[in-house]
């Protein structure tokens, strides 16, 4: 699995869910996302946005500043 990692910490929805689309929607087969948020709209919103997509799973992670979000393209 390749991961990047992109850090949306002190950005406010609905930016992160935009950023989060915007890069799962370049995800090929096998690569995965992991964003740090510490907005709590986010943790409900991106899952909201991304149900529509079939082939990625969503892993949300409470962290000591936030939450680890993975997002895999299976």
């Amino acid at each position: 699995m390749t991961a990047e990692s992109i850090d949306l910490c002190g950005r406010v929805c609905p930016y992160p869910v935009v950023e989060v689309i915007r890069e799962a929607d370049r995800l090929h087969p096998g690569e995965a996302l992991r964003c740090l948020v510490d907005d709590p709209l986010a943790i409900k919103s991106i899952p909201e946005e991304l149900e529509d997509y079939d082939d990625i799973s969503i892993t949300i992670t409470p962290v000591a500043n936030g939450w680890d979000i993975v997002i895999e393209r299976q």
